[in-house]
């Protein structure tokens, strides 16, 4: 006779949807760090602008980890509190500003190019 494994309910289960976020908010970082290698080993443009979008790309991507690093936490501790309950504020500031800023190195970059050619 064989029991069938149901998957466990979210609740028995916590941190998964902390570890997502966690790995959204890298992946994002990711590309911000391949952005700034590109920039950094292209030679285009003057030196200076490129150090300086290299150097708001490394700490943009730096910012966003520890974004992701805090939600990821605050999910996982209330999904882990004994009554259940609660809400994870909204990240609505932490991602028009993620948003803003990589919009602010990408046009930057794009000066920088127009600037070198």
């Amino acid at each position: 006779m064989t029991s069938a494994r149901r998957p466990r309910p979210p609740a028995e289960r916590p941190g998964l949807q902390g570890e997502r976020t966690e790995l959204a908010w890298e992946r994002s970082a990711l590309g911000l760090l391949a952005a700034a290698g590109l920039l950094l080993f292209r030679h285009v443009g003057p030196a200076v602008g490129r150090v300086v979008l290299v150097a708001a790309d490394v700490g943009l991507a730096l910012l966003l980890i520890w974004y992701g690093r805090r939600r990821g936490r605050r999910i996982r501790a209330l999904r882990t509190r004994p009554d259940g309950g609660g809400t994870v504020p909204a990240a609505a500031r932490e991602l028009y500003g993620a948003t803003a800023a990589a919009t602010a190195i990408a046009l930057g970059t794009a000066l920088v190019i127009l600037l070198g050619t």
